[in-house]
This record gives structure tokens, C-alpha cells and sequence, in this order.
């Protein structure tokens, strides 16, 4: 909920204040999206537009929007996130353009105001993203978010510039975007846009005084689907801008290897045991799983199990991954704090040890997938 001063912040100089536009692009649409529409405009922002540019809409999406009164493209063939975003940009009038996905959730009356106010000097600005849900995979999923979020804050604080963000809630001046020539048709557009606004240089900054609520995957397979997808077009962006981001990491190394190493200390941990135990017939079985799960994504859990034997030989005798495990969970505990978002610090083993081993053999999977077989096409979805 928003302080009674949310409106001081801003000046109180209402005509003085730039127009913000929504921009909200969905397939089929929901509950949460006419919910969302409705958050945003009843925002305590005075000078605001909501676009929602929908693919192939639910019948009673478009009424309850309609109803509600904001502005709306809508197709009856999925033409695909990119093109909704760039023909809603071209509708909007706003002076600074924030873009939600359709299944996030705003708290704050003041959501819109205080992102103005947060990105006064800045050009581009990434919005802290709050994981609900009480499941397992929820709380797994939150403890990976602190570490998104804190490497968002690392970049912001420590350089003033950005290579990648989430682009499930951002926002971004009119010029900057227009500069930069808008989306660009790939799986990650987010992220596609984030470097080039390194690029650009364009003044980056990270807004931790307000939030967007996340859902996470429903179930462990809808995880998967996702995390598939997002390994292929995390694989497809490094293998096409490889040399942008070396450069990016000779500039600002203090930024971008710490950042790495919070949100896949998988990569600490799995380079630890490859290097102190001698499993060389099981390092050579989960190298081979991993490849042929580019292909056959049935092996991707015996890859998995595989990957795991390797990791928890020796644990309770292995005390650098007990250190590392105990660095990396006070570490998880002081950014909670430091970002105001709920420490699940008591999963953080069964996070480390399982949890990003999954996520680091599908991303794994993912680069053999893209620079191995050349092949970046992703089931469900259309750039």
C-alpha cells in the first residue's frame, strides 16, 4: 500500500509531471491481467495510460476490458510478444513507458509514481520482483529472485549501466527506447534490449521502493517448459553477442563475475567437485546426459540424478562445499535484508545442492542445444 506522502514525492506539480504509459502484452489473457488493468488504473498517477495488446484473446477478456477502459490491440492470430510490444509502443503517448507481463500483480497505489520518481537522471530502470506462493517451488524460486534482484541492485549501484534485465516489469524513456529502435524479434527481447543499452549507454538505475508480484510456475513441468525456453534464448543471446559481453566484463568485472556467480553458484559448486573428487566415470556419464538432453529431454532428470551423485560425493566430509554453501546462505540472508524480501535461508542447501543443479544441466542442455545443433526453436512459443 502506498504512504500518505507517495504524492509528495512527486513535487504535487501534477502538470509538470510526464505521462507514463503501461504497456502490458498477454496471449489469451486472464483473471490476472483484468485484475492487473484494474490495479493500474486506479494508480494514484495522475497522468497514465494502460495498453494491453493481447494474441488471440479469451472472449471475456476483451469485454472486461473494454468495460474498464483502457486502451487495447487485439489480434485474433498469436503474432507473438515482440510484435504486440513495438505496435503497442507505437499507440502510447507516454513521455516514460513501463512494460509488465500480463501474470504479474501490483500492491501499491503508488506503483507508477514512484518509478517516476525513481528514474529522475535515469533512462532505463529495472523493477524489484517479489516471488508469491507458499509451495516448495515457490519458496525455491524466491531464494533465485533475491539473487536476481541483487545482481540488478550490483549493476545499478556499482556502474549506472546494464547488460540484461527481467523484462517482466521495466521501465524506459520514450527517447531511449526510440533510440535503441525498439524491440528486437528474439527469445529474449529483454534482454536483447538490456545490452543494447550498455551499448548506448544509457543511464540504468534499479527501483527497490516499490515491486511487482511474480508468480512462479504452477508445477515442476511447467518449470521445466520454462526454464527450457529461457535456457535456448539465454544460450541463443550469448552466442550473439559473446564479444559485446567480454568487453562488457573487461569493463565492469566488479559487477558482472560477482553477479554471475550469485545467480548460478551452481557453477562454484559443480566446478568445486569436478576438480576435488576423482568420479571421472560419472563426470564423463553427465557430460554425455547433458548433450543427448539437447535432444531427448527424457534424460534430462538421469542427467539430473547423475549430476547430483557427482555434486553430493563426500558432502559431509567435503568442507570447501560446506564453506562455500555457508558463504553463499549468509550471503542470501544479508540481501533479503538489504532488499527488503522474505530469506527462505533454511532451504538454501536443498537450493544449492538440487535446485540450481537442475537449472545448470538445463541451461547446460540449452548451450549444446544452440551451439552444438544450431537449433534454436522453442515449442509453444513465437518470436
Amino acid at each position: 500500500m502506498c504512504s500518505s506522502g507517495c504524492a509528495g514525492g512527486l513535487g504535487g506539480r501534477e502538470a509538470e509531471l510526464p505521462t507514463v504509459s503501461v504497456i502490458i502484452p498477454a496471449y489469451r489473457g486472464g483473471r490476472e491481467l483484468v485484475e492487473l488493468v484494474e490495479r493500474l488504473l486506479g494508480d494514484s498517477y495522475p497522468r497514465k495510460e494502460v495498453i494491453v495488446a493481447v494474441d488471440e484473446p479469451l472472449p471475456d477478456v476483451v469485454e472486461a476490458l473494454e468495460k474498464l477502459g483502457c486502451k487495447l490491440v487485439v489480434s485474433n492470430e498469436r503474432r507473438g510478444k515482440v510484435h504486440a510490444l513495438n505496435e503497442a509502443v507505437e499507440l502510447s503517448s507516454g513521455e516514460v513507458l513501463v512494460f509488465l507481463d500480463d501474470d504479474v500483480a501490483v500492491e501499491d497505489e503508488c506503483f507508477l509514481g514512484k518509478i517516476v520518481e525513481a528514474m529522475r537522471g535515469y533512462d532505463v530502470a529495472d523493477v524489484k520482483k517479489v516471488i508469491a506462493g507458499r509451495s516448495l517451488l515457490a519458496r525455491l524460486v524466491r531464494i533465485e529472485y533475491v539473487a536476481v534482484n541483487f545482481a540488478s541492485m550490483l549493476m545499478a549501484r556499482l556502474s549506472g549501466y546494464t547488460v540484461a534485465f527481467n523484462g517482466a516489469a521495466f521501465a524506459i524513456r520514450r527517447e531511449a527506447l526510440e533510440s535503441l529502435g525498439g524491440f528486437p524479434a528474439t527469445l529474449t527481447e529483454d534482454f536483447d534490449l538490456g545490452l543494447k543499452c550498455f551499448l548506448h549507454r544509457l543511464r540504468y538505475t534499479f527501483v527497490d521502493s516499490t515491486y511487482v508480484l511474480n508468480y512462479p510456475p504452477a508445477s515442476w513441468g511447467e518449470w521445466y517448459r520454462q526454464r527450457k525456453r529461457w535456457a535456448v534464448g539465454v544460450s541463443d543471446w550469448l552466442r550473439r553477442n559473446y564479444r559485446v559481453l567480454l568487453k562488457a566484463v573487461a569493463e565492469m568485472p566488479h559487477v558482472l563475475l560477482p553477479g554471475l556467480v550469485l545467480l548460478l553458484p551452481s557453477l562454484i559448486t559443480f566446478a568445486m567437485t569436478l576438480i576435488l573428487y576423482n568420479l571421472g566415470r560419472f563426470k564423463a556419464a553427465a557430460l554425455l546426459l547433458i548433450g543427448l538432453s539437447s535432444l531427448v529431454s527424457q534424460l534430462l532428470p538421469v542427467a539430473t540424478l547423475v549430476t547430483l551423485h557427482i555434486q553430493l560425493a563426500y558432502l559431509l566430509t567435503a568442507a570447501p562445499l560446506l564453506a562455500t554453501l555457508l558463504v553463499f546462505t549468509t550471503w542470501h540472508i544479508t540481501a533479503s535484508k538489504k532488499l527488503s524480501m522474505r530469506s527462505e535461508a533454511y532451504l538454501y542447501p536443498l537450493y544449492l545442492f538440487f535446485y540450481q543443479v537442475l537449472w545448470l544441466v538445463v541451461l547446460l542442455a540449452g548451450l549444446v542445444r544452440v551451439l552444438v545443433l544450431r537449433r534454436t526453436d522453442v515449442e509453444d512459443w513465437v518470436v
